[in-house]
């Protein structure tokens, strides 16, 4: 019983804390918009999709947690899996438009080391996101999968150093680049940290067994 209550109460928190995530998607695209006077409407597909998309992803677990089976005509599945490509493609676009403009010299004073890390912990998020999209279609229909969850809890680890090390370069300056204001840094913390602790809930949760198994 009071495995049960803990299990209940991680997947809870799990879905809270994704919750937050959500709330702070919207909530850092108008900081953003406000603060760079209109700059940031390039982040507004991305962030607004990405917030959308997530609130799909938590009402699916939700039911994973719970142990009920999503319906393979599902409308939650299937608009899953038509928008989230459509989200990757742009994210992709714009980590490629980046990367051109730091190959190009438009950032001469830009450290190269510090881009290409930059770069490649960007690309690294986008992949393994999209990793966890394939990998959560396909178990959804399956809650019972304890190797599907077992593989997607293991895929969360690593999007959460990922979004560790994404936190760190939005917060600390990259050598070269014009040094982030106060506002800037906590705006992309508290973002970063919910992002976090989000994805480390969600990984604990999944390593619990499955509803049919306790």
């Amino acid at each position: 019983m009071n495995a049960r209550l803990s299990t209940r109460t991680l997947e809870q928190a799990a879905l809270l804390a994704l919750a937050l995530r959500v709330l702070s998607l919207p909530a850092l695209l108008l900081y953003l918009l406000l603060r760079r006077e209109g700059g940031g409407w390039y982040s507004l597909p991305d962030l607004l999709g990405s917030a959308a998309l997530l609130t799909l992803w938590g009402l699916l677990l939700r039911d994973l947690f719970a142990g009920r089976a999503a319906r393979l005509n599902s409308t939650r599945l299937a608009v899953l899996r038509v928008s989230y490509p459509w989200l990757a493609a742009y994210q992709g676009a714009l980590w490629v438009l980046a990367a051109l403009g730091f190959g190009t010299g438009m950032y001469p004073e830009a450290n190269p080391a510090a881009v290409f890390i930059l770069l490649s912990v960007w690309v690294g998020g986008i992949v393994i996101n999209l990793l966890l999209f394939l990998l959560s279609v396909r178990l959804f229909p399956n809650p019972a999968d304890q190797t599907g969850r077992r593989q997607l809890s293991d895929l969360l680890n690593v999007a959460a150093a990922l979004s560790l090390a994404s936190t760190i370069i939005n917060v600390v300056p990259l050598a070269g680049a014009p040094a982030p204001t106060h506002a800037d840094q906590w705006a992309y913390l508290l973002a970063g940290v919910a992002e976090l602790a989000s994805l480390l809930l969600l990984r604990l949760a999944l390593q619990r067994p499955a509803p049919e198994q306790r």
